[in-house]
């Protein structure tokens, strides 16, 4: 008996954990085929992706204000060129990076761009505002760019070591780092001065970070090659290394609040964290092991992610029986306790099969779910069982837990 409840309640874990769930779907493929390397949303519906193109075509750039559901191709004004970063001021004003010290600037929420004059040639993977104003950029060689007119002049503020920089970014107190190939560095004065940050936890030959980002002030997370991720938890004073479940290069980390988050990279890579790092789950992609270059998670039920060959995978919205708009994902029993017959509810989202288990795992029945939904149970012998659906439009597995009399 005792066996049998400390059965329960794991299987009342398990489909809580199942029912929550987070999961991928294809939104959107490119065509003609081209390497997106990164994607931002403003909100929910209004978005920027940009990739590569060496077909002659100069629209590299894809706009939606739908959420993803249909995109618009509009021109950089260049073709086989890429940029590596897209920075949202506002609505209207939006700005982005790439090769040759490009920096593009569009003023009517990216219909038309116009390039600004960097002073370099080096290749820019990072640009970032703190206002209408001031803003930086980061690169090749260690380049470092300051402007303080909205990007129509820069100046080189290059601290002097020629490690590759990847990225970008400030507090929200003005504190500002520029990460990248084993090395990490810090500026107090905004962006005036960089000093090396001497104690990070690196781990040489290869501890390139090629993301990070501050959730506030204090907490900030990074993330590198072979799986590597890092969090501050003091404004960057201080980095420790977390665990990580992989050893893929980790290509950019986006958190929403303190404790949710995710991390893409090479190989198909999502990792997710709902505790703030302390632990992450791997999650599965659609597109398997293609390599995941740019996330943008930009509220609890809204994630994108952009992909090596031209496609834009959407997270599916957290499935959660407590929440009425779900419900076209969730599974219901129609009757519990049961007797000779299991009604199943089924969900107006995608087509289920079956399988019902005992508390040990053993599988009893299985099938394909009918249109009726009802299930014979009349040789099943009295006792707990696990009912386990699969939704297959979006590869959503569900648990529930019935009682045979």
């Amino acid at each position: 008996m005792k066996l049998r409840f400390l059965l329960l309640n794991v299987a009342l874990i398990l489909c809580s954990s199942i029912a929550s769930s987070q999961f991928w779907k294809l939104k959107h493929s490119f065509s003609p085929q081209q390497t997106l390397h990164k994607i931002r949303f403003q909100n929910s519906n209004y978005g920027l992706a940009v990739g590569t193109l060496y077909n002659g075509s100069t629209k590299n750039i894809h706009r939606t204000i739908d959420g993803g559901n249909t995109w618009q191709d509009v021109s950089s004004g260049y073709t086989g060129t890429r940029f590596m970063d897209i920075f949202f001021l506002n609505d209207s004003v939006v700005y982005m990076s790439g090769n040759e010290g490009l920096i593009i600037r569009s003023y009517d929420g990216g219909l038309s761009w116009n390039t600004l004059n960097t002073g370099t040639k080096e290749q820019l993977w990072s640009v970032y505002f703190t206002s209408g104003k001031i803003g930086y950029a980061c690169g090749s060689n260690g380049v470092i760019l300051y402007t303080i007119n909205g990007g129509n002049d820069w100046e080189n503020v290059s601290p002097g070591k020629p490690n590759l920089l990847y990225d970008i970014t400030f507090t929200n107190s003005g504190t500002g780092f520029a990460s990248g190939s084993n090395i990490l560095w810090r500026t107090d004065d905004g962006g005036n001065s960089w000093q090396e940050v001497i104690d990070f936890p690196f781990e040489r030959p290869a501890d390139w970070i090629r993301s990070i980002m501050f959730v506030n002030k204090d907490l900030g997370f990074a993330c590198a090659d072979i799986g590597r991720i890092y969090r501050t938890k003091d404004g960057g004073n201080n980095w420790e290394r977390l665990n990580s479940p992989i050893q893929d290069p980790l290509f950019e980390v986006d958190f929403i609040d303190e404790k949710n988050g995710f991390i893409t990279g090479f190989n198909g890579t999502i990792l997710r964290t709902i505790d703030g790092g302390e632990s992450w789950e791997i999650q599965k992609s659609p597109l398997g092991t293609e390599h995941n270059y740019s996330i943008d998670f930009v509220d609890k039920d809204h994630a994108y992610i952009c992909t090596h060959f031209g496609s834009v995978l959407q997270m599916l919205p957290t499935v959660n029986s407590n929440n009425p708009s779900k419900e076209n994902y969730i599974v219901h029993l129609g009757n519990n306790p049961v007797g000779d017959y299991l009604e199943v509810n089924l969900p107006s989202e995608g087509i289920n099969e079956y399988e019902i288990v005992n508390m040990l795992g053993q599988v009893h029945l299985k099938g394909a779910l009918n249109s009726t939904g009802i299930i014979n149970t009349s040789e099943l012998s009295s006792g707990n069982y696990l009912f386990h659906a699969i939704n297959k439009k979006i590869g959503l597995n569900q648990s529930r837990i019935f009682i045979k009399l």
